[in-house]
Parts: C-alpha cells; sequence; structure tokens
C-alpha cells in the first residue's frame, strides 16, 4: 500500500506530502515564461541604474556650482578670489567617483548692481557684468550689492543605447548667490 494514500472506508484521502500529477502541456511553462521575460526585466535594472547614474551626476554638478559660490559670497575678499571658488567646487566633488572630471564653461565672476532705495535687487543668473567700482560711481542713493556666480559642466555617457535618446549629454550647473557684507 501507498503511504502517501490512506484509505479509510470508501474514502480516499491524500497525505499532503504527496506529490501532484503535473499535466503534460504544462511541465515547462514556469521556464519558458522566465525566459521570455528575463531579457526584459534584466533590460529594466539597467536602465533603472542609469537613470540613478545620471541623477546623481546632476546632483553632484549642481551641488559643486553651490559650493564655489558659498565660499566666494563669504565676503568681499573671497569674492575676487575666482580660483578659490573653483578649487571649492573641484573640492566637493573629489570623493564623488564621478564618471567625468568637472570643467568650466565660464571663469566664475563676481559683479555689481544697484539697489535703489531699497527695492530689493537680488543676484539672478546671470550676474551683473559690472564692476563694483564702476557701480560706486552710479549709485549715489542705493545700496551696492555685490554677486558671485560659478558654472560647472561635465559630460555623461549612458550605460545603454536606446533608439532616439542620445547616449552622451552634457550636464550643467550654475548657482549665484549674494556677497554677505
Amino acid at each position: 500500500m501507498n503511504d502517501a494514500i490512506v484509505r479509510r472506508g470508501n474514502l480516499k484521502l491524500e497525505h499532503p506530502a504527496a506529490p501532484q500529477k503535473r499535466r503534460s502541456g504544462e511541465t515547462g511553462q514556469a521556464l519558458l515564461e522566465l525566459a521570455l521575460m528575463l531579457p526584459i526585466l534584466c533590460l529594466l535594472v539597467v536602465g533603472i541604474t542609469d537613470l540613478g547614474r545620471a541623477a546623481a551626476v546632476t546632483l553632484a554638478v549642481n551641488n559643486a556650482a553651490t559650493a564655489g559660490v558659498e565660499y566666494g559670497s563669504q565676503n568681499g575678499s573671497t569674492a575676487s578670489d575666482l580660483t578659490g571658488m573653483q578649487s571649492h567646487a573641484l573640492a566637493d566633488t573629489a570623493n564623488n567617483n564621478l564618471p567625468g572630471t568637472l570643467t568650466f564653461p565660464s571663469l566664475p565672476s563676481n559683479g555689481c548692481a544697484c539697489d535703489i532705495n531699497g527695492a530689493g535687487t537680488s543676484c539672478t543668473y546671470p550676474i551683473p557684468t559690472a564692476s563694483c567700482s564702476t557701480i560706486l560711481d552710479n549709485c549715489a542713493t542705493g545700496k551696492i550689492v555685490e554677486c558671485v556666480q560659478v558654472v560647472t559642466s561635465m559630460s555623461y555617457d549612458s550605460l545603454l543605447y536606446f533608439p532616439g535618446i542620445p547616449t552622451s549629454y552634457s550636464v550643467t550647473g550654475h548657482a549665484v548667490m549674494r556677497v554677505r557684507q
């Protein structure tokens, strides 16, 4: 007598651990479904990874520009230290393991504007290019507002090629801040 089947009178009870018979047409269905879906799942995982890398590069490039202007906005002497702003931007990305090199499409810059009667002139991108000494002569009734700006850039290469989407693109970050007086 099979130990997986227990008979009690006319009742036939199967043991829970008894193997189930499969239909002959369904023996490889799960394997076939896995084989069909695995390439799509792998492509999806690599695509999500590539999108995450692109977002990380974009954040790092913008954060580097912010680090440069934060240094430059401390006071008037750091606002004129353009190489110091560049070095602080580069130092911000030093330990990020970025896939490219941070570049500066334009040198960090500083400029001044005149806030006439306290109207609230603020620093916007791009900053005013007038020198502070020129503004000082023309701003007799207002307050001089000094601004610093850093623009950073990096090229990003995608892991995959998708038709219609470029394999490489340039990420640009810029930051502008008012110099503390």
